[in-house]
């Protein structure tokens, strides 16, 4: 069954302003499939980048999710390439094999937009991630199933697994996992999901025992930023799992059928939570996985080079080594983001609890770095 997408801010999108990115087209079994790639503007050809394919949900297509998801933003900010496909009729295929009533191949058309965004860029092959809304979460699914050898990371926001998917899926490795849903999602509801579908913790269940995860878990609240909003947020993470690759699921109490922190607020499909940005939160687990796992260290995939001190710390860090810093992130063993900051070297980690810590920094080129640190 497909799942409604309502088509949202019409109007708005015809009168924004293109140039986004680019867009152009392949054949893929006697059709032509369209897509927009969106390059950041740090690209450089003579440097692998990574690459996100971020699908569009039921009734929508790419200019739309592009727009709605402000994904170019991030790209921008941190240096990776994002690409919006288009499903045939505003529709991914991720309820039965291809032909017939179900649709098209899809997973053949996006393995072969990578593989021509690989031809055209330069990808790195072991950075290659896949994010949807709604239908396109599901397809992001449908992909981590399909293609596990290809993707070092997938994220789906209001959307779960079809039955059909959930009953064929084989994954060739363990693949980290992060998932977005509102409790009052009226079109996929949290606990049984859309019909032809299972619900949200059935989904996290399949990929915690695939990716043999105990079965302990690390619960936070974030904080209520927006009370307006109508929504709080809790993350629920399996921290333990063979090889590092973790499940992160994001609960939106009272949350709907939306991408927290989209562009605008769809009043038809419920609450938008404005706590989190789903786009940011999405690209930091991203960017903590390559195809060989979890990063280890600031040579795998970051430029910067910089030290911390007093290590252990006590009250004040001190940086040394870089300057220019445009954004500064602290992260405790399990990835929650426990503090963050801008245009600021000395940091005040007194309210912080003794234990190990990840820094994260990028300066104003978009350059990265993360070292370890502990506090006293």
């Amino acid at each position: 069954m497909k799942l409604r997408y309502i088509t949202f801010i019409i109007c708005f999108v015809l009168s924004a302003a293109t140039g986004y990115g680019q867009t152009d087209s392949f054949m893929v079994d006697g059709v032509y499939r369209n897509y927009t790639v969106h390059l950041p503007t740090g690209y450089n050809a003579a440097t692998a980048h990574p690459l996100v394919l971020n699908l569009h949900g039921y009734t929508s297509d790419a200019s739309q999710q592009e727009l709605y998801t402000q994904m170019n933003t991030s790209a921008d900010a941190h240096n990776y390439i994002v690409v919006y496909p288009n499903g045939i009729s505003s529709y991914w295929n991720s309820w039965g094999p291809p032909g017939g009533s179900f649709g098209a191949n899809d997973i053949k058309f996006l393995t072969e937009l990578i593989d021509t965004l690989s031809s055209r860029y330069n990808v790195n092959p072991k950075r290659i991630y896949s994010c949807g809304m709604s239908n396109g979460g599901y397809m992001t699914y449908s992909l981590a199933c399909a293609i596990t050898d290809r993707l070092a990371a997938v994220a789906s926001v209001a959307g779960t697994m079809s039955t059909y998917t959930y009953s064929t899926c084989h994954p060739s490795r363990h693949i980290p996992v992060m998932h977005i849903h509102g409790t009052s999602d009226n079109t996929v509801p949290y606990g049984t999901g859309a019909t032809g579908s299972i619900g949200v913790e059935q989904t996290i269940a399949y990929w915690r025992d695939t990716n043999d995860c105990q079965h302990t878990t690390d619960t936070t609240n974030l904080p209520d930023v927006s009370t307006a909003d109508g929504c709080t947020v809790e993350t629920i993470h399996y921290p333990y799992c063979a090889g590092g690759n973790d499940i992160l699921l994001y609960k939106i109490a009272n949350g709907g059928h939306t991408w927290p922190g989209g562009l605008v607020n769809i009043p038809a499909f419920g609450n938008t939570d404005r706590d989190i940005s789903a786009t940011e939160e999405i690209w930091k687990f991203f960017d903590r996985y390559t195809l060989d796992g979890p990063v280890s260290g600031v040579e795998e995939v970051h430029a910067l080079s910089f030290a911390a001190y007093p290590d252990p710390a006590t009250s004040i860090i001190h940086l040394s080594g870089v300057t220019d810093i445009a954004e500064l992130n602290i992260y405790d063993i399990t990835g929650q983001r426990m503090m963050q900051q801008t245009n600021a070297d000395l940091i005040n980690v007194s309210a912080l609890s003794s234990g190990i810590y990840t820094l994260h920094v990028r300066d104003t080129k978009g350059l990265t770095g993360v070292i370890k640190f502990v506090k006293q």
